[in-house]
């Protein structure tokens, strides 16, 4: 008799693990498209505007939403779906100096809360008043 419980608990266990292993599973992919989701539509807005030539590089990219990504990995994806397509790199070509040790996504929420208009405000000062360089 105690053979058939202990079974009968396993069974249960491995029912329990494997439902909560599909939450997760079905939680993440939903994550991972809803990402997907977001960038996208930054990346299509943004190339509408280089399409048109009507802007690019930050001010493109504050107009074409990045904003409204949720991380820095995101913002990363978005710029090499840019690149990948051959366009500049949105965020100019000495990016990797200009931006080192700097948080975009609070650098871009900044900006685009406070209207920061990058055709008139240098970069380096946007950075430093956003307080996103850590």
């Amino acid at each position: 008799m105690s053979d058939e419980i202990l079974i009968a608990l396993a069974g249960l266990l491995l029912s329990v693990l494997t439902y909560f292993a599909g939450i997760w599973r079905a939680e993440r992919h939903h994550r991972t498209q809803d990402s997907e989701a977001r960038i996208t539509r930054v990346f299509q807005k943004y190339m509408e505007f280089r399409r048109s030539n009507y802007t690019g590089g930050y001010d493109g990219a504050q107009k074409a939403g990045i904003a409204t990504l949720e991380s820095n990995e995101e913002i990363h994806t978005f710029a090499t779906l840019v690149v990948g397509h051959g366009e500049l790199h949105p965020l100019g070509s000495d990016h990797a100096t200009v931006f080192a040790s700097v948080d975009l996504l609070k650098f871009f929420r900044y900006a685009a809360t406070n209207r920061v208009n990058f055709l008139t405000t240098p970069i380096e000062s946007a950075i430093a008043d956003s307080g996103a360089r850590s």
